[in-house]
């Protein structure tokens, strides 16, 4: 498939799948167990996917992420990867600034996805390294969140979606992975210092997973 047809198929197959992803987060189980302290009142996902124009809000997004993607990224076997990615990040970031949740059942099979097309990625360019590479960078991301968690406040949500960051930027490079954490971690800090001591005065808790995403995209961009 030429490169342009496939960007365009990569930036429409985005869009379609996360103007869908409302009906899959209506039908997702509640969680259970008690509520964090400090934590605001649990919106439950079905009114969250009831949003009113909510398919079109998070398709917009998605296609222009996937356009990021397809722009940047020289490998046409590496681009499938990028889209359920692509798709994700939307309805990802919108439950996580709602709910400061980032449901497993979302990034669970997300997990899955991004690595069936990275090994189908490998198999089509015949490069074993490509897995390596996944594998490289799913272990240090994942690690390095880890880490995080266990000294600081980062949620295990954050933690479980930093795996499908590091098997997306792997085969990309140690730099890409490398500046998909910074870049993240940068933004987070930003956007925190402005929630927790800016204007709005009051510590509330902060929902990373977005930022986790958009510094994975801006890393595939540079």
């Amino acid at each position: 498939m030429p490169l342009p047809v496939a960007s365009v198929v990569a930036i429409l197959l985005a869009g379609l799948l996360a103007a869908l992803s409302p009906r899959m987060l209506a039908r997702l189980p509640e969680p259970t167990g008690e509520p964090e302290p400090d934590m605001p009142p649990k919106i439950p996902y079905a009114e969250l996917a009831g949003a009113r124009w909510l398919g079109l809000w998070l398709a917009l997004p998605a296609m222009v992420l996937a356009g990021v993607a397809a722009a940047t990224i020289s490998e046409p076997a590496l681009l499938p990867v990028w889209v359920p990615i692509a798709a994700a990040t939307p309805v990802l970031a919108w439950v996580d600034w709602k709910v400061h949740l980032l449901p497993y059942l979302i990034v669970a099979p997300l997990y899955v996805v991004t690595w069936l097309l990275t090994g189908l990625g490998a198999l089509l360019m015949r490069d074993a390294s490509v897995l390596l590479g996944a594998l490289i960078g799913n272990v240090l991301v994942f690690g390095f969140y880890f880490v995080l968690a266990l000294i600081g406040p980062m949620g295990y949500g954050d933690v479980r979606l930093s795996a499908v960051v590091g098997v997306g930027l792997g085969p990309l490079g140690l730099v890409a992975t490398y500046y998909g954490v910074f870049f993240g971690l940068c933004i987070g800090a930003v956007v925190g210092l402005v929630l927790v001591r800016g204007r709005l005065g009051r510590n509330i808790p902060i929902a990373f997973g977005p930022y986790l995403l958009l510094g994975a995209f801006a890393a595939v961009w540079v």
